[in-house]
Formats: C-alpha cells, structure tokens, sequence
C-alpha cells in the first residue's frame, strides 16, 4: 500500500561520500550537491472490476497458476490508469560515470512482494569483464541469506542486455533477460513487473513485452532486508566496497507496490516516450 511520506535521497561517490540528499515533497531542485526529491501525489482514478468469474469455472486453478491471459478473463478492467501513486519517483536526469551512485532511503512501504519498475536508460557502456551494472536494486547480489537477497532490480549483463527480477527468501533467483543489448547511446525505457498472485515476472522493454518467467506458487521476493534502493549501483555493500557500478543515464524512474497489467504499461510508455530528454 502506498504511503504518503518523504522518500530521502542520499547520493554517494565510491571515491568520496561528501554528496548528499535530503527528501521533501512534489519537487525536485538540483543544486550543486543537493538534489531535493519526494514522491508526488496526484489524483489518479481507482481499477474498477465490472465481472469475477469463480474459479471454480475455469476448472484448472487448483493451484491458483495462471497467466495473463487468463486473468483478462478473471476481471474485465475499466480503466487502464494505475491506482495509486509510486512508492518511489525521481523526475529528472541522473547522470552516473562508473563511481557515484544514488540511495532511497529503505522504509517498510519499499519492501515488496508485488512490484513494477519503470525506468529510461541512456548508455554506451561496455560491461565486459565487470559482470553487471545495476540500473535499480533494493537488496542486491552477493548472499544466499535472508534479509541480503535482491528484492527487486533491472541491470546490464556482460553483453548489455537488460535484465531483472529478484531471488526468493532461500536464496533462489527469477530473472528475466533480454535478446538485445542495449549499451548503444539511445534512450530506452525498460518496465520490470512482479505479480504475486499471478506468479509471473515480466520484462517489457520500449513497450513491448519480450521476456516473461512464471514462478511456482508461494514463491516471493526476499522483502525482509533493510538495504536501500539504489540507483547506479549494487545495493549490497560487500567488505566495505560497493560494486556493479553504471555508467550513463537515468530517467523517470518509478516504482509501485503492485503489478502492471499490459494496457497499463501500454499506456506509461506512450506517455513518457513523448517526453524530451
């Protein structure tokens, strides 16, 4: 659920920690080492379903598996709008050179078991031989134990193709990749959803879907670690050094508590791939 409160913001040097950030409402004003950040709150119209069929119709969801498809059966939705405001949302550019990074501050409304992931990316980056570089990660790579495992994230594999999901409370990953890399200097938007009770992690990148990974049931992402969301990097600091540093841009990054349907992200990256950036 979504709560209304100040999400803070603390932007890091691996080489020097003198930049930080501090969280207030509706705006974001840049300053030489300042950056002023919060969630906005907007009106937005509520999902209404018209139609529920008992399951026991369908006749195979016994163990309550099933795919999109079959849930625009479930529910016909009126409105294609999401019904809530992020969690996390950051409006304007970030710009990373391979050492800064940026941190939200970890708070309970963070932790998730459902989840969409939303972000544009700009990068040249040639990722060969330094394993990954983190977009987005709560949680991060590094353990198999509880509390040190990825809640979520999305980041460039060793060939510059998208990838995302997260590792379960044992230590169990469910990823997604892309068949295309993407370190080519032009702007992408990538979309990454978690649906708990649809048991499915899907990957749309510039608006089309191109990866999904359906999970067995009772599996869920490991939301009990008080890590912070971070931005350019690994959120999981190991002997002191933090690692999968980006390098290139970030822009109108979100996160919400709940799973996209298709229509909606249809409807998000229509809207923001107008945009100039």
């Amino acid at each position: 659920m979504y709560l209304n409160v100040e999400n803070e913001i603390n932007i890091m040097n691996t080489q020097q920690d003198s930049n930080f950030v501090v969280g207030i409402a509706t705006s974001i004003i840049i300053f030489s080492s300042i950056i002023i950040f919060s969630s906005i709150s907007t009106d937005l119209p509520t999902i209404k379903i018209t139609k529920i069929i008992d399951s026991e119709e369908k006749g195979n969801y016994q163990n309550n598996i099933f795919n999109y498809n079959d849930m625009e059966a479930f529910a016909q939705i009126e409105d294609r709008t999401p019904p809530s405001p992020p969690v996390v949302k950051h409006s304007k550019i970030l710009d990373f050179q391979g050492a800064n990074y940026a941190d939200v501050t970890n708070s309970t409304d963070l932790n998730l078991d459902s989840f969409t992931i939303s972000l544009w990316f700009n990068s040249e980056m040639n990722v060969t031989g330094r394993d990954i570089a983190f977009l987005l990660n709560k949680g991060g790579f590094g353990t198999e134990t509880l509390g040190y495992n990825l809640n979520y994230g999305m980041w460039l594999d060793n060939k510059e193709k998208i990838n995302g999901g997260f590792e379960s409370k044992t230590g169990e990953d469910y990823f997604v990749t892309s068949q295309g890399s993407y370190g080519d200097g032009h702007w992408h938007n990538a979309i990454l959803t978690f649906s708990e009770r649809l048991h499915l992690l899907r990957l749309y990148v510039d608006g089309l879907e191109i990866a999904t990974n359906a999970t067995l049931v009772g599996i869920t992402p490991d939301n009990t670690g008080k890590q912070t969301v971070r931005f350019g990097a690994n959120s999981l600091v190991e002997k002191g050094q933090v690692n999968g540093n980006y390098t290139g841009k970030l822009d109108d990054i979100q996160v919400w508590d709940f799973a996209f349907t298709k229509p909606q992200v249809t409807n998000l990256f229509n809207t923001e791939s107008k945009m100039t950036r």
